[in-house]
């Protein structure tokens, strides 16, 4: 992740940390006599909601945020996760295009090879439009270059 990105990411927490601060706290004693608190009260005890008095949050001068502070703020951290998430997405989608172009360079190198191994001979095309058939090392080079391939562009269970 870069620097910007943990810098939001770090900026978003407070801010909802600070949200959070606004939830209820509950004390119950329970059935060993014991002081609990919790976020919610307890379905078999009564319970006490606490007061908790909040300390306003300075910024960096030192002076509490503002509501239109703490607004831009997430306005920011929100642009922050929406530009990362377009990152992810289109890193997804190049991902998802090359894999497609893998699996069709598999599928041209499969068909090359049981071209060359069904063929009775190779020929290359030559600029008059004569054939040159290859020799036997030659269509044997030919032949382990297209199995290389299919090695290079394939996969188990392509």
């Amino acid at each position: 992740m870069n620097r910007r990105a943990i810098f939001l990411l770090t900026l978003l927490m407070s801010v909802v940390w600070l949200d959070s601060a606004h939830a209820a706290v509950y004390r119950w004693v329970d059935a060993d006599g014991r002081t609990q608190f919790g976020d919610r009260p307890p379905p078999d005890r009564s319970a006490e909601q606490v007061q908790i008095r909040q300390q306003p949050v300075p910024d960096e001068a030192g002076a509490p945020m503002s509501d239109q502070q703490r607004r831009e703020l997430r306005q920011k951290m929100l642009d922050a996760y929406r530009e990362e998430r377009e990152e992810k997405r289109q890193a997804r989608a190049q991902r998802v295009a090359e894999e497609a172009r893998r699996k069709m360079a598999c599928a041209r190198a499969k068909d090359r090879v049981r071209e060359y191994e069904t063929a009775a001979g190779l020929y290359e095309l030559q600029p008059d439009g004569s054939r040159r058939y290859l020799s036997d090392d030659e269509f044997r080079a030919s032949l382990r270059r297209a199995r290389d391939e299919v090695k290079r562009y394939c996969r188990q269970g392509d």
